[in-house]
């Protein structure tokens, strides 16, 4: 479960469908990374980009359980923010490979998903329809989508923080009720058989 501006929840409907499918994809992506050699997918993110393929891998497994699952979420930190805003910069990229291949055959689109979800999450339909071809406009839906599970990103606030002390960075911790090390944790080095571990217990939850 996960502590959304709607209380604490599990997602559900589209917008776990929605999720569930940008996670499988980043997972592929990743392991064609760390076994096969390809370049490393950057999201513009330095909290989710900065670690190496195997620990990205960990950091979506534990992600993938506080919103697609009923377990507790995990303790406060910037990486678990920093990973679920990942997951949304990686549905933004593929709307924006679906407009730059129109002729890409697929079950259905990723903008037309986006769409669901966001009719599933904000019970309305969205301004724009599955042919809009302006990434901007893609952006911004997606970003509500985002912000709906995310909230205020406060690890990008508290790592803003940095640069004035660690006065104020432990001032602004404690008056949004977040735990000291919340800037400090980091996930563990991983071995390729944890890491097999990882990769198979989000394909049980993502893989229908």
């Amino acid at each position: 479960m996960w502590p959304t501006t709607s209380g604490l929840r599990c997602l559900s409907g589209d917008e776990f469908d929605l999720v569930r499918g940008a996670v499988g994809i980043m997972v592929d992506r990743l392991v064609a990374e760390g076994r096969e050699g390809d370049p490393q997918e950057i999201y513009g993110i330095p909290w989710f980009d900065q670690w190496d393929w195997q620990q990205r891998i960990w950091l979506l497994e534990r992600i993938s359980l506080a919103l697609l699952t009923d377990l507790a979420p995990p303790l406060p930190a910037a990486m678990w923010e920093a990973t679920v805003d990942a997951v949304f910069r990686e549905i933004l990229q593929l709307v924006q490979i679906e407009i730059d291949q129109p002729d890409m055959h697929v079950k259905k689109s990723w903008r037309s998903s986006a769409i669901d979800a966001f009719c599933y999450q904000q019970k309305r339909q969205p301004r724009i329809d599955e042919f809009e071809s302006d990434l901007q406009a893609w952006n911004i839906l997606i970003m509500q989508l985002a912000d709906t599970i995310l909230g205020v990103r406060l690890y990008q606030k508290a790592e803003s923080f940095r640069d004035r002390g660690m006065t104020q960075t432990t001032q602004f911790l404690t008056n949004h009720g977040l735990p000291e090390d919340f800037l400090e944790q980091i996930p563990p080095l991983r071995t390729l058989e944890q890491t097999q571990v990882s990769i198979d217990q989000i394909q049980s939850i993502v893989i229908r």
